[in-house]
Order: C-alpha cells, then structure tokens, then sequence
C-alpha cells in the first residue's frame, strides 16, 4: 500500500496496519498581561476579557427535496454509490477539491454523491456535535437514509460513506444505527459522538496525529463546539460491534492528509469495489 506503520487497532476482523504518529496537542487558549509604560513603574494591565462564545442559532429542520444534492456523474445510478460527508461550516466543493473525491467515479466505478448541512455555518446532527444541526435535533440520519434508499432503489447495491470531521462524525452515526443501509463507512478526523454504538459495519478511520480540533487522546472540551471528544483508542469500545481499521497519520493536523485519498482509494479497491 506503500504507507507503512504499525497496529494501533484491529477491531473485530481488520488484518489491515496502521501509520503511527506523534500525539496531537490539546486545543487551549492563554490569556497573558501586558506590561504598559507610563513613565512610572511598568504594570500588568487587565487581561484582555474573550468574547463569549454563544452556540450557532436553532434552525428549522428542510424537506430532503429541497435540500442541495450534488451527483457525480450525472445519469444512471451505478453499482457503486459514495456518499461523501464535509465538514462543519464548509461545504461539499471543499470537500471535492481537497479529497479529489470527485476521481472515485473513475477510479471504483462509483456514483458520488455530496449532500449539503443546514444552516448558514453548514453542519450534521452528528450527536453531540455540530452547530445549528446538533443544537436544533436536524434528523440527518433520516434524510441520509431517505436518500441512500432512494439510490438503492436507483440500482446502488453496494453504498459507502465518506465523512470529514462534523461529517465523519455523522457517517459512524449512520452506521451505529442504520448500518442495514450501509456497507462501509470511511471517516477522516472524527470521532463516535454517540453515547451508544451497537451497530455491526466496517470503518476505516484516518486520524491526524498532530490534530488539535479532534485530538488523539481526547479532549474534555472544545469551547466552540460545546462538547469534548474521548480517545481514540477507546473507539473500539464505543463500537463494540464494529470492525475498525485504525490509523494515525503522522505529521498531519485536522487538515483532509494529501495521502488520504490514495488509502482511502486502496482500502475500498481491497473490500472488493
């Protein structure tokens, strides 16, 4: 696969290695006194005081009709069906230029399909995280699972879905409790924000060794999100069921890994797509 490592997770059935990296730091702001000169002894002046943070608004909830859909390619429906997920507050063209997901259709012979968030900074009921969706209780798993049958019924018989972030986070949603309409779920910096996971699927999951927003080794909380994250290495025990491929990219942050697409690309064409 030329992406060498070592095993930090094999879940139930994984045979597959991971790419070790660094621990990733801990998100955290310092607040520090600065000295003013006045002619007189030099003081600490007052900390300077942090906006308050206030959660995204509450939103109304958007007939699926009415929601965005991007297809690539257009026309019949293929075999093959990747539903790929962005992240919070961006968008499915970000995700299209920084994943090149837009290849798969050549590449596994796949329909590519981007649904769109609600709100005006885009986010997913993914549980506990993000934005206005999560705040405002957005059925996205609903809506992913209206549209996903749909593309069965369209002549998908095999569906994956791809999630960064706020939307990797929904994709092991979706997969914790319609894993009936899913057959494997690939996810880049996130985490389960789920209490309770029990359903039964396959996972490859991508973690950035130096990210800060979804750290590694957790964190209690994100102020902006108004939520914290558990471990990485307590994944397993959140998805009892599932089988989760594990790896840690060294080097990278919260940003989409250039290498991404190619192990992503790989670990499906090696799952028979």
């Amino acid at each position: 696969m030329g992406h060498p490592g070592h095993v930090l997770n094999r879940g139930r059935r994984s045979t597959a290695w991971v790419r070790a990296g660094a621990a990733a730091g801990i998100l955290g702001v310092a607040l520090v006194g600065v000295g003013v000169l006045d002619g007189g002894p030099a003081t600490s002046a007052p900390a300077k005081q942090q906006p308050a943070l206030t959660p995204d608004p509450v939103i109304a909830d958007v007939p699926d009709a009415q929601r965005p859909l991007t297809v690539v390619p257009e026309g019949p429906v293929r075999d093959t069906v990747v539903v790929a997920l962005h992240g919070y507050t961006s968008n499915p063209a970000q995700l299209r230029q920084r994943l090149g997901s837009d290849a798969w259709a050549d590449e596994l012979d796949a329909t590519v399909v981007y649904p769109s968030g609600l709100g005006a900074r885009p986010s997913w009921n993914a549980g506990a995280c993000c934005g206005s969706a999560a705040r405002s209780s957005i059925d996205d798993v609903g809506y992913l699972a209206g549209q996903i049958t749909q593309l069965t019924a369209a002549g998908a018989s095999r569906v994956v879905l791809v999630g960064y972030s706020n939307g990797g986070m929904l994709a092991y949603r979706f997969a914790c409790e319609r894993p009936d309409l899913v057959d494997e779920i690939v996810v880049l910096n996130a985490t389960i924000a789920v209490a309770e996971c029990e359903g039964d699927f396959d996972a490859l999951h991508l973690a950035g060794a130096l990210d800060t927003a979804v750290p590694v080794q957790g964190v209690a909380m994100v102020p902006y999100l108004f939520t914290g994250f558990r471990p990485l290495v307590n994944l397993p025990a959140a998805a009892p069921n599932a089988d989760l491929d594990i790896r840690v990219l060294a080097g990278v942050g919260h940003e989409i890994s250039p290498d991404a697409h190619g192990i992503i690309t790989d670990w499906l064409v090696r799952r028979g797509l």
